[in-house]
């Protein structure tokens, strides 16, 4: 093996034994909302029902992940009788390292010999809490990462070669699709791709890529609008309009100084920049242990090299639609997000979860990855040992 492919079995084995700590020692019953999406398991494995909407219940999730999971929880049930759900986690942990190889051959295909994107991104995946944190949990976020990847991954391919393979076009349907059959947040994946075919002035394949999905989830879209009239998120909100329903804090308000000496609810309370900032970095919802505050201070550097290749591969990817693709899905993740923040307030912050924005990790890991390769040669070194530190001085808190 080359040094390059010892460097990333080496991360992905790194991330294997901290994910695998975590599975290990994360309660089942601990994370967002695990009562629900336990039950939602339980139900549809067990009497082939999804939960209604007449208790509290994630009935507006489509039921891809709770599927798996399922599966999972009666195989504990024979070999793990007295925690069977653990192995829901077990299989995060296994979404997780199949999310680090599709990364790995991502920024392989994207930037083939350019070793600091390769392996900056897939390092930058590895050690990022959010990605660890939900990872550990009975939560179908994960596996809507994988398949993320796994869809960006397909379109880079189908967009990069001559010909635009049907074949592959279809696998790149089938496989937003199925994004979309474990969290409606999948929709800005697909949004990306079929920007960048549209910018590639790929008609054929971009039908057939939209066929394609539509013919895998468009059950489930059909089933909610029937049931509920909603076909992405059957939930209450205020009757105004939508800029009237958050204060300008919630947009520029930056938290300080406790985003740095006490990151954790309830200071800075329903202000969008330091709690997605801290929930990234830390723990700003209390369902992990560790020094926040540390956290806060160490995620400073990589999310502005983040921010900046982010920025900057957009703009050189305006003629490549292969990195097209992968350009947009931080900018539409965010838009998303805001969308979805502003439009469903609640007085305790619930829905500033840095989580709902986990299907765009990949892309934010190329985005670093992007960044550190544009330093000047001794800077990016120096930056280089200036993050592996800040790795080490983590890992206390990345193992629960």
């Amino acid at each position: 093996m080359r040094r390059a492919e010892l460097a990333a079995a080496a991360l992905i084995a790194t991330l294997a034994l901290v994910a695998g700590w975590n599975a290990y020692k994360y309660p089942s019953g601990a994370g967002y909302d695990v009562r629900q999406h336990q039950e939602y398991a339980d139900l549809l494995i067990h009497h082939g029902e999804i939960p209604g909407p007449d208790t509290r219940s994630e009935y507006y999730t489509p039921p891809g992940f709770y599927a798996l999971a399922g599966v999972a929880t009666v195989i504990g049930e024979h070999v793990h009788a007295g925690d069977p759900h653990k192995l829901g986690q077990v299989l995060n942990w296994l979404v997780l390292l199949a999310a680090a190889g599709v990364l790995w051959l991502l920024a392989r295909e994207l930037f083939p010999g350019r070793l600091w994107i390769q392996l900056g991104a897939l390092a930058f995946f590895c050690f990022l809490p959010v990605v660890l944190r939900v990872g550990a949990m009975f939560h179908p976020e994960p596996l809507s990462m994988l398949l993320t990847a796994v869809a960006l991954l397909l379109a880079v391919r189908l967009l990069g070669r001559p010909g635009y393979s049907w074949q592959l076009a279809v696998a790149t349907g089938a496989a937003l699709g199925l994004g979309q059959l474990v969290r409606a947040f999948s929709l800005w994946t697909f949004a990306a791709v079929v920007v960048a075919l549209a910018v590639a002035r790929a008609w054929r394949p971009l039908v057939v890529v939209v066929l394609a999905t539509a013919v895998v989830a468009s059950p489930w879209y059909i089933r909610q609008a029937i049931r509920y009239g909603d076909p992405i998120f059957d939930r209450p909100t205020r009757n105004e309009a939508i800029w009237d329903r958050r204060p300008a804090r919630f947009y520029v308000g930056l938290g300080l100084p406790q985003v740095f000496t006490d990151p954790i609810r309830p200071h800075f309370l329903n202000e969008a920049i330091p709690t997605t900032y801290s929930d990234v970095w830390g723990d700003y919802f209390d369902v992990w242990r560790g020094s926040r505050e540390r956290q806060s201070f160490v995620g400073l550097l990589p999310t502005l090299l983040a921010v900046g290749g982010w920025l900057l591969l957009l703009a050189r990817s305006v003629r490549a639609p292969p990195r097209l693709a992968v350009a947009l899905l931080p900018g539409l993740g965010l838009l998303g997000y805001l969308y979805f923040t502003v439009s469903y307030p609640t007085p305790d912050g619930d829905v500033l979860k840095a989580s709902y924005m986990l299907t765009t990790a990949p892309a934010w890991a190329l985005a670093f990855g992007y960044g550190l390769d544009r330093l000047p040669g001794r800077v990016r070194v120096v930056v280089a040992g200036v993050l592996a530190a800040s790795a080490l001085v983590a890992l206390p808190f990345l193992l629960y």
